[in-house]
């Protein structure tokens, strides 16, 4: 039963929580369905605007590297996430506020270190290297990749905010944030797509720049408004708490690396075994497939928080019953993908042109990937809002350690077939520990 209302955290018991997660549910779908629409916008805007699918495959490769500096964040992030769900459930304002507050001063110190570490290590490397392209100028990529580098490292500090609207069950929140900032990006390229083909450096800085703006005015507005008693201040920052943010927050950290070895590196190893041309087509097929998977974090995201909250109260039965919901979820969304399977290609033509199209093989194993992952999503979102994590390190950290070999083995073979394929592989094993864990979790908590 946890709602936010006004200035100070109270709990709205006129809500259960089974209603609080179906109304961020709800919301959450309408602000999904209106995404993917302007998600596939994007990609056709942004095909347009590069005006090559060499240059628009380069731009998913840096887009797709980048998403790694995330993890500089993912340990304290979802420790503040479930440290602060468990503050709220239990009345313990005090403590939410140091949490908040300790979190923000700490990844902002993370942010700058990271910034003077860039700027030194830029100097010495040449970029293009990275990403096989040496048909671009040293200057105009070496700018384009601080630009997005650099805002990559402010979003550290600033996405923070999301961890908050997680803990307080306001997982909409977030996807609002994703949506506007999206929107803005569509629009402004739309707008200068007028005026002719752009550079990859305007498209970078249209990119972090609407992402940044929006993340910076919900800071400011969260934190004046509802969220005005947990406003971080530095007189509030605890080295102690870093420690205890940290605990599980450490395993988050190394569960998102080996996260990111599995599903962010194919992108750069289709780049150096079959060429950034290749990449644009992994990553439409991808972007169509995302549909269902952006259908089953619908349902999912909400559920972290929730079941943080149900955990520490000890209320099992309601935990086994949504778990149990959920699975029955599964059958459509799989039929779905499956029948989806077989009009790939003819969406493709209408969407990007008849210039890309992708292979049979391609598309049924980024299918199966779909469905392991929409499966395996389940208990992995329980395992980490009750902070239940070994299991799933360990596994993922097996799939992490194959993947890269894996993925260069059989993709000298096999091409992009055989990089998702060594990903499939790299998925399998979580994918029936995660079950067992989770009841076993579960039962034990019954007892």
């Amino acid at each position: 039963m946890i709602n936010l209302i006004s200035s100070k955290i109270k709990i709205n018991k006129n809500d259960s929580l089974t209603t609080l997660v179906k109304k961020n549910a709800i919301f959450s779908l309408v602000l999904k369905v209106l995404s993917v629409f302007l998600s596939f916008w994007s990609v056709k805007v942004a095909f347009d605007f590069t005006g090559s699918q060499k240059i628009y495959g380069l731009w998913l490769t840096i887009l797709s590297v980048i998403s790694w500096l995330g993890l500089l964040n993912a340990g304290m992030g979802n420790g503040l996430r479930n440290k602060l769900s468990q503050a709220l459930a239990t009345g313990n304002n005090k403590d939410a506020k140091v949490y908040v507050s300790t979190s923000y001063v700490f990844i902002s110190f993370i942010t700058v270190g990271c910034i003077i570490i860039y700027f030194i290590i830029n100097f010495l490397v040449d970029w293009r290297r990275l990403f096989g392209a040496d048909y671009i100028s040293k200057i105009q990529f070496t700018t384009l990749f601080s630009v997005v580098v650099i805002s990559y490292f402010v979003q550290l500090t600033l996405s923070t905010i999301n961890a908050i609207c997680f803990a307080f069950n306001r997982s909409t929140l977030p996807s609002l944030f994703t949506f506007i900032s999206n929107a803005s990006y569509v629009i402004s390229l739309y707008i200068l797509s007028f005026f002719g083909n752009g550079g990859l450096v305007i498209l970078g800085i249209t990119y972090s720049s609407s992402i940044i703006i929006v993340l910076l005015l919900a800071n400011i507005y969260l934190f004046s408004a509802k969220y005005s008693d947990i406003k971080p201040n530095i007189k509030y920052f605890n080295r102690k708490y870093v420690q205890e943010l940290m605990g599980n927050g450490v395993k988050f950290f190394f569960l998102e690396i080996a996260a990111v070895i599995i599903f962010a590196t194919d992108s750069i190893i289709i780049t150096h075994l079959v060429g950034t041309a290749e990449v644009a087509i992994y990553q439409l097929v991808m972007k169509l497939f995302s549909v269902f998977m952006i259908a089953s974090s619908t349902i999912m995201v909400p559920l972290w928080s929730a079941f943080t909250h149900a955990y520490s109260k000890g209320d099992i039965q309601w935990i086994r019953k949504i778990i149990n919901k959920i699975l029955l979820l599964v059958i459509p969304l799989v039929i779905g993908v499956t029948l989806f399977s077989f009009l790939v290609n003819p969406v493709l033509k209408i969407w990007v042109g008849n210039s890309i199209s992708a292979s049979k093989t391609l598309i049924f194993i980024v299918a199966l990937y779909v469905v392991i992952n929409i499966w395996s999503n389940i208990f992995a979102y329980f395992l980490n809002g009750v902070n239940k994590i070994n299991g799933q390190l360990l596994t993922v950290g097996i799939g992490a350690i194959a993947n890269i070999p894996m993925s260069i083995l059989l993709g000298q073979h096999l091409g992009s077939v055989g990089v998702v394929l060594a990903t499939v592989i790299c998925l399998i094993p979580f994918s029936v520990l995660g079950p067992i864990s989770t009841y076993k979790v579960i039962n034990a908590a019954n007892k």
